[in-house]
């Protein structure tokens, strides 16, 4: 009688499962619609057409991307060929983005060049060609442009060389010195502590320059490099994502009102829970989200991800099977939501129902290719 009722509750199981996949299928299909690039960095068709008609009645517009990719900054900057954004925010934090903007507004082009050969593994993301070239066609638009992430371990030279020559204190001045001088004898090393700013040496300077007499806008690029530090040593990740909401609002009386579009990796930008399966933050996309909500606006979050991404070939199953052509693809999520909140479909893949929950529509790109880094001219 036990394996009898066994095999009952087994074969319902399954038998629920393929209804619930067959849902998922359809409503994918009827939910997803095509769209392909063309020779101007823009694209054409029905897809297209429908994400230019939600980004423009858009007040803030999230792109949750993979990086190091060409075909994602493509996207961007036919995005933003096509409308116009007063603000732009990107994963790279505000004192790399503000010194490399700086040189891009007042360099020649031959300075601009020595000055990328010289500091362009310090940029994060913009170390790569087309985020750089991207960022460099935004800056000559006049769109602001926003930082916000945590130091990188990899920035420590160009923002400490910049407070070495913009500080007024002789003895922080002495103290710059020694780090940058520090920083470069610092030989390979597995693991983080090849990084001079997750050095002893480095932390016992920044304790040293905070003692000392200086502009509040100085200490406080210090205390943020000492809590950047703080991040990486104990690998915490929840504080990062508190630095970030932090600098978010900020600066929020300066962007609050205006057309904003936002790029950073698809774990951010979820309005509700953070597709990392294993933990419950709520990211920076829930929180625009809800100040956006709070002034009667509107938010749209758009996930982008490519054929041979991780995951695509499981979670994704359904999207694929639509997506079969080297077409590029988009999908409203939103009907699939809302068929979840109604118990009409049951997604058990928490990280899927996470994505669909958490974003508006989901971009498939046929192909994605490595970026690759600046090459100095």
């Amino acid at each position: 009688m036990k394996k009898i009722l066994f095999l009952l509750v087994t074969l319902f199981i399954a038998n629920f499962n393929h209804a619930q996949n067959i849902v998922l299928d359809s409503l994918a299909e009827k939910n997803g619609f095509a769209f392909q690039p063309d020779k101007n960095i823009s694209f054409q068709g029905k897809g297209w057409d429908v994400l230019m008609n939600e980004i423009k009645q858009s007040n803030s517009v999230l792109l949750g991307e993979t990086h190091f990719t060409n075909e994602i900054p493509y996207f961007t900057n036919a995005l933003t060929n096509e409308v116009k954004f007063d603000n732009f925010f990107l994963e790279v934090d505000p004192y790399s983005v503000d010194i490399i903007e700086t040189k891009i507004k007042s360099l020649s082009d031959e300075q601009l060049n020595s000055f990328v050969k010289k500091y362009s593994t310090n940029f994060s993301f913009l170390e790569y060609e087309p985020e750089f070239d991207l960022f460099k066609n935004l800056v000559k638009r006049n769109t602001k442009i926003f930082g916000v992430e945590q130091i990188s371990v990899f920035a420590d030279q160009m923002i400490i060389s910049r407070l070495k020559e913009t500080s007024k204190n002789k003895k922080a001045i002495e103290i710059y010195g020694q780090m940058l001088q520090n920083s470069k004898l610092i030989a390979p090393k597995e693991g983080l502590e090849k990084y001079y700013l997750l050095s002893e040496d480095c932390l016992q300077k920044i304790d040293l320059l905070l003692q000392l007499k200086l502009s509040d806008k100085e200490r406080k690029e210090i205390e943020d490099l000492k809590l950047s530090r703080d991040i990486y040593v104990k690998r915490s990740h929840p504080l990062r994502i508190q630095l970030l909401k932090n600098i978010l609002l900020t600066q929020m009386p300066e962007w609050k009102s205006k057309k904003n579009l936002f790029k950073f990796g698809a774990v951010h930008v979820p309005k509700g829970e953070t597709i990392l399966t294993k933990t419950d933050i709520y990211d920076i996309g829930n929180l625009i989200s809800n100040i956006e909500e709070a002034n009667y606006r509107k938010s749209l979050h758009i996930m982008l991800i490519g054929k041979g991404d991780e995951d695509d070939d499981t979670s994704f199953k359904s999207f694929l099977n639509v997506a079969k052509d080297d077409q590029w693809h988009c999908f409203d999520l939103r009907p699939l939501k809302k068929s979840i909140l109604q118990n009409k479909l049951k997604v058990d893949n928490v990280y899927l129902s996470r994505v669909i929950k958490g974003y508006d529509y989901l971009i498939y790109i046929p192909k994605v290719t490595k970026s690759k880094e600046i090459s100095i001219k």
